[in-house]
């Protein structure tokens, strides 16, 4: 992913993406777990157009809100769709399973994302 408007193409075309707003990167492997306190939840609209201006208009709210957080370099932006829903936190990436479980469960997460597999685990 080049930039943010990869990013928000992401979203839309794949149901989620992370990227690292410090280093202009995205993860390829590992496990994405939220950080408690940064998960925003909007509806989605009911047509493309709508969902496009939806996103990007979220994305750069959130970016303008999170700014100090997602310039560390271990915070990563996360964004997803499920069930109409647009999410959008603050990330980070664990190499460990075990770990990014433990966090997640510190977190107060009910799952944590797996890049290799690309799907959720539960905790």
């Amino acid at each position: 992913m080049k930039n943010l408007l990869n990013f928000c193409t992401a979203i839309l075309e794949d149901g989620g993406a992370t990227f690292n707003l410090a280093t202009g990167t995205s993860p390829a492997n590992g496990y994405i777990v939220s950080e408690a306190g940064h998960e925003v939840v909007m509806p989605m609209m009911k047509n493309e157009v709508a969902n496009q201006i939806l996103v990007t208009s979220a994305v750069r709210q959130y970016i303008t809100d999170k700014g100090y957080e997602l310039s560390l370099v271990e915070n990563y932006l996360g964004a997803w769709v499920d069930k109409n829903n647009l999410y959008l936190d603050i990330s980070r990436v664990y190499d460990n399973e075990d770990e990014a479980r433990s966090m997640a469960i510190k977190n107060n997460q009910i799952a944590y994302f797996d890049l290799n597999t690309l799907t959720s685990r539960n905790v």
